[in-house]
């Protein structure tokens, strides 16, 4: 699999439709997601495991690395209700990235955005159950 960069950013203008059109004419993959819906590193890359591992065994509902990614962080077996619970919301605000193909500085500069990793927070128990959450998708999605 390629590597997947996670980052913070902040900006004025987070706006749903404008980062997935980036996304598609970019040549990469990404995903947004609402930093306040995210519990630290530990919960992105637990996901991300849980993705790949998916992915592998041929269980995966989506066939992107990164959407499957999303559903597994916001603990849904259903993309619809993962966007809505995790996904970016509009106006000011903070985001976690992930990105896969793409320069990570670069995506910022284009979108506007100011790389901030410290909107990736994390707090013990929520973290704790956030990894929960992530390892009953698995159960779920059968």
């Amino acid at each position: 699999m390629l590597e997947v960069s996670i980052i913070g950013a902040v900006g004025e203008r987070m706006d749903k439709e404008r980062f997935v059109e980036y996304f598609r004419q970019s040549g990469g993959d990404g995903v947004a997601l609402d930093a306040d819906a995210v519990y630290g590193m530990d919960h992105l890359k637990s996901a991300l495991m849980h993705a790949e591992r998916s992915l592998r065994r041929g269980d995966n509902v989506s066939k992107r690395l990164l959407m499957e990614t999303l559903l597994y962080a916001s603990g849904e077996r259903q993309l619809s209700v993962a966007i809505s619970k995790i996904g970016l919301r509009d106006g000011p605000g903070s985001a976690v990235l992930l990105i896969q193909g793409l320069d990570p500085d670069k995506v910022i500069e284009d979108l506007e955005l100011r790389r901030d990793d410290t909107v990736i927070s994390s707090n013990d128990g929520e973290t704790k159950e956030a990894l929960e959450r992530v390892a009953l998708v698995d159960i779920i999605k059968r």
